[in-house]
Formats: C-alpha cells, structure tokens, sequence
C-alpha cells in the first residue's frame, strides 16, 4: 500500500508537470498564431528546429531550457519571464519583480543595465527552481 501511495505521488509530479508543459506549449502556439506564424517560421526566427516547436506546443517537450524560451520570447515578441513562467521557472511575474534589482550581497552590479539585471535575477529564478526540496 505504501508503495502504491508512493507511485500516485509520481505520478502527480508526472501530471502537474504535464500541465505545465501544456501551459507553455498552448501561450506559445496562442501567440504564434496570434502573428500569423507558422511552425516552421517560427522555428527560423528562434533558430531552433521545427519539431522542437511542434514538441513544445505538444506538451512533449519535458523541460525546455532557458537559453531556448529566450530564443522563443525574441522571435514572438513576447517578454521572456511570462514564458519562464509558463514553463514553470519562476513564479507569475509582476510589476514589482520586474523592476527588481539584484540580490543583496552581489557585487559589482551597479554598472549593469536594466536588462543585465533582469538577467541575473532571471538566472537566480531559475537556479532556485533547480533545488532538490
């Protein structure tokens, strides 16, 4: 039985990050058509290929990295954290985190752009998201 417990609790894990993997796959293909984009068109302007794309917007992707979501977020024009956040990286962004500066205790940062540290704190996101709890 506690085996049996212990498999339903995989497989929420496994269903909870299904659908998570749905949420970002169905914001992107919503905003590809949204642009008139096809699959493959999209894929060039993200220079990745199309059936990671299709994968993606399938929900078969398991987890699609940063580096390809910021890629995905240029081509369609849309702000990187709401796909970090569709993915399932970080949490909902808001108004206040995106203004946000750097962690305390970082140093040398008061020279970095709005962008660099929208970058930063992006990458401690997902670096927090990556913990073993």
């Amino acid at each position: 039985m506690l085996l049996l417990g212990y498999t339903h609790g995989i497989m929420k894990v496994v269903q909870a990050r299904r659908i998570i993997m749905n949420e970002l796959g169905t914001y992107i293909k919503e905003k590809r058509t949204e642009k008139g984009l096809s699959i493959r068109r999209l894929a060039e302007l993200a220079a990745i290929s199309h059936t990671e794309v299709k994968r993606i917007e399938d929900g078969l992707r398991k987890q699609t990295s940063p580096q390809v979501l910021r890629s995905i977020a240029s081509a369609l024009g849309v702000p990187y954290e709401d796909l970090m956040a569709a993915a399932g990286y970080i949490d909902e962004p808001t108004a206040e985190t995106e203004s946000s500066t750097v962690a305390t205790g970082i140093k040398d940062t008061e020279d970095l752009s709005q962008e660099e540290i929208d970058q930063v704190n992006q990458y401690i996101a997902f670096l927090k998201s990556q913990r073993k709890d």
